[in-house]
């Protein structure tokens, strides 16, 4: 019977050494602009961005890397700070805020009066990021009258979860390069 006490101390010592992985957060940065993406000249209408529209595999609150067509990672250890899709949002707002001259793009949540705001849809199609580069598929087009561009943008890649939402944030700010630069918003 002395030998359980002694068995229960080495079984508390054991797991009083035990620790979980420590959970990573993980947010958008804003992206700077390429200097062909500043527009001081834009006098369109204001432009709100109400949504960014992800793949339902990559909007998780853990961290998703689509590695290949039909093979996602998921990270349980590393977590969004809020939806996917908001983060996406704002980050493109905050880009897109950066490249237009002031007053020309709505904060999240804002609501223009119809007819008075050009509302812009974008879809992020595909996202995938490793060691070798990051690669984002996009479609985007403003409401009323625009038409649906489509874009493949590209960048540095990172294969931990920080470096791929860092490439992430990157590639939304060369989709706010190109939504700038197209006839689109202008």
């Amino acid at each position: 019977m002395r030998a359980l006490p002694s068995i229960g101390l080495v079984a508390l010592a054991a797991l009083a050494g035990c620790t979980s992985p420590k959970t990573t957060l993980l947010t958008l940065d804003a992206a700077p602009p390429s200097a062909a993406a500043v527009k001081a000249g834009y006098r369109g209408l204001p432009i709100a961005v109400p949504a960014v529209h992800l793949p339902a595999a990559l909007d998780r609150a853990e961290f998703v890397n689509q590695l290949s067509a039909g093979t996602v990672k998921v990270d349980d250890f590393a977590r969004w700070t809020a939806p996917l899709g908001l983060l996406a949002r704002d980050a493109l707002v905050r880009d897109l805020t950066a490249r237009l001259p002031s007053g020309s793009v709505l904060p999240p949540g804002s609501v223009g009066a119809a007819g008075h705001v050009r509302t812009l849809d974008v879809t992020i199609l595909s996202f995938q990021s490793d060691a070798g580069g990051a690669t984002m598929q996009a479609a985007y087009r403003a409401v009323p009258g625009g038409v649906v561009q489509q874009v493949t943008l590209t960048g540095a890649g990172g294969a931990t979860p920080v470096a791929t939402a860092q490439a992430f944030g990157t590639l939304i700010g060369q989709l706010a390069d190109r939504i700038a630069a197209d006839a689109v918003v202008r």
